[in-house]
């Protein structure tokens, strides 16, 4: 009921602001956050918007319950509808000059940030710091699932990310397209690396990943002098104990056999409900086909 009522009241005043010869500035301050560059790929729907101002078209969107942006085309008025998909999140997002992205400030929802694949020789630290640029992603990149995505995903919007409403930041992990791990954080205020960092843990598939859990690594960087990154690690002595529950092994660099393993880079975390030894061999040590980085924007 308090979304049918929040949804009128939105649509009406949107209808008046259509009539309004600032209706896009109050858009701007208002319902929707307008992003230059920036275009959701495969909308729900598209169209040309008769009139000059693109309110026409944030209108159009508040008649789909899921919709949460547009991107808008100003050149030729042409509107494309973004909408939540089943899995709660929407769609890959590409830079392009020609587009501006808006985005609904009343809708809370879950975007992907970031998508690592195994085997295909890039840094996952270094794609998602922006240290390198990963080739375009596939539209299977927006699958959890092993599919034919042979590259990192790395959504644009990681280079403004001071500038988004982001609430909480969701490392998960896959396999066989089931969420085998995660670990949520508290991303208010937060930087692309600074929000990985156990002060800021609210829940996770471990029940001992905590706040208070003692750590020797808890960062993006990790251990780079052996390549170990978004490196969650509790104990070193030498490489037959080192114990921990996930690990990114990126290439080059190998400091133990554990990690010395072919096609790289690879996801390892404990598949218990505590850590693992990484050398041990243990049916407890688990191996992801995806991992993922989600943002909560509200």
């Amino acid at each position: 009921m308090i979304y049918i009522i929040h949804f009128v009241v939105s649509y009406l005043f949107l209808a008046v602001l259509f009539s309004m010869n600032t209706a896009e500035e109050l858009i701007y301050t208002s319902l929707f956050k307008g992003f230059a560059g920036y275009r959701v790929r495969n909308p729900f729907t598209s169209f040309t918007f008769s009139s000059g101002h693109f309110s026409e078209c944030c209108v159009r969107c508040l008649q789909y319950q899921n919709c949460y942006s547009v991107n808008i085309r100003r050149d030729d008025r042409f509107c494309e509808i973004n909408t939540l998909g089943s899995n709660g999140y929407g769609d890959l997002v590409d830079k392009n000059g020609t587009w501006t992205l808006f985005v609904r400030t009343n809708v809370p929802h879950n975007e992907l940030m970031f998508r690592a694949t195994p085997g295909v020789g890039l840094s996952v630290k270094d794609s998602w710091l922006g240290n390198i640029i990963p080739p375009t992603a596939q539209d299977t990149c927006i699958s959890m699932k092993n599919t034919s995505c042979s590259t990192h995903y790395r959504n644009p919007r990681v280079d403004i990310w001071e500038s988004l409403s982001i609430s909480q930041v969701t490392l998960e992990l896959y396999k066989h397209g089931s969420k085998v791990a995660f670990i949520a954080f508290d991303g208010k205020d937060s930087t692309i690396e600074n929000w990985f960092n156990s002060s800021r843990i609210l829940n996770s598939s471990w029940s001992n990943v905590t706040p208070s859990t003692i750590y020797n690594y808890f960062s993006i960087k990790g251990h780079s002098e052996c390549s170990r990154s978004f490196f969650v690690n509790t104990h070193y002595h030498n490489c037959s104990v080192d114990t921990g529950y996930m690990v990114v092994v990126d290439p080059p660099t190998a400091c133990c056999p554990w990690e010395n393993v072919p096609n790289k880079p690879q996801f390892f975390y404990s598949a218990a409900d505590g850590t693992v030894t990484y050398q041990s061999g243990s049916t407890d040590l688990g191996t992801a086909e995806v991992m993922a980085v989600f943002v909560n924007i509200s």
